[in-house]
């Protein structure tokens, strides 16, 4: 096999860079888009894994034409921009294992489905597929959110219904409805991630039902069942800065008087304008955690 690697010479938003790994989709095994060395203000490396290895000029021309169906901000490909090496052959399996072995935070073990040991009893076990796109645990963010769930269990609160806003994978949603048993909507705007969250839901021995889980697709805090069943005393948003801070008024709008929401996808110097603009609406800021170079927060309705 071989891996073809371009680097961009200007900067792409996070849809920029995924419409340009799929210039080699119809060759490829696998394409990403990634920053390098996984920091968020490193510049893109798109990567595309071969059976046979490409010509690069038939690499520049396809990337061109990519760059020219979508008006992409790029301005000029050069050969130095591109490599193209022998990949090794790997054993995707025990990679995967490596890449994401199994890990707690607190009572929670967080494991893939190809973690084959004994499960520990006295933790609360948590499958979610490595291999999905929309959260498996590892990133701070999830961690941030996954801590604040247990800081609230070990305070006291009970929440008698929560909506998990953004759900992804499930995997905060499932965790929660793990600790409290309460009625759960979890709702999304990506039709598979609904399809990937009730996966994880039955996989975790999780009931799917308006009395359980209930795993909805819809427009943020414009879906119907979200008005329906308010007000809700947890509200968890793992999505982005920006967009946590434009519902910021629809979320509080729903929330229980003295009721939480857990906030995260934020980077750390994104946090104050995140918390002002809950401040805003009347919550205060109980706790933040600082993970990395990503921050969780828990805000109260007061």
């Amino acid at each position: 096999m071989h891996t073809t690697r371009f680097k961009p010479q200007s900067e792409l938003n996070d849809e920029q860079a995924s419409i340009l790994a799929e210039a080699l989709v119809d060759v490829a095994l696998s394409s990403s888009a990634i920053r390098e060395n996984n920091k968020y203000n490193t510049p893109w490396v798109i990567e595309w894994i071969t059976q046979d290895a490409l010509e690069i000029d038939n690499v520049i021309s396809r990337i061109l034409l990519q760059i020219a169906a979508y008006n992409l901000p790029i301005e000029d490909v050069e050969k130095d921009h591109i490599t193209i090496e022998n990949t090794p052959n790997i054993n995707w399996l025990e990679k995967t294992y490596k890449d994401f072995p199994p890990f707690s935070i607190g009572p929670f073990f967080i494991y893939g489905k190809h973690y084959k040991k004994n499960l520990p009893e006295e933790q609360i076990a948590l499958q979610i597929n490595a291999a999905t796109a929309f959260g498996s645990g590892e990133h701070e963010t999830t961690k941030g959110c996954l801590q604040a769930l247990l800081d609230l269990k070990g305070k006291g609160a009970c929440p008698w219904n929560i909506l998990d806003m953004g759900t992804g994978s499930g995997i905060l949603a499932i965790a929660a409805w793990k600790l409290w048993k309460s009625p759960i909507l979890a709702v999304d705007n990506d039709y598979e991630s609904i399809i990937v969250a009730e996966r994880h839901a039955k996989i975790n021995g999780v009931a799917l039902g308006k009395t359980s889980l209930l795993i909805e697709c819809g427009d943020g805090f414009n879906a119907p069942l979200v008005e329906k069943q308010k007000p809700y005393e947890l509200i968890l948003a793992n999505i982005l800065a920006a967009p946590v801070i434009e519902m910021s008024s629809d979320l509080v709008r729903v929330l229980d008087d003295n009721g939480y929401t857990v906030l995260s996808g934020m980077l750390n110097e994104q946090s104050d304008l995140v918390a002002s603009a809950y401040e805003g609406e009347g919550l205060k800021l109980i706790k933040r955690y600082d993970i990395g170079e990503w921050t969780t927060l828990i805000m109260q309705k007061s």
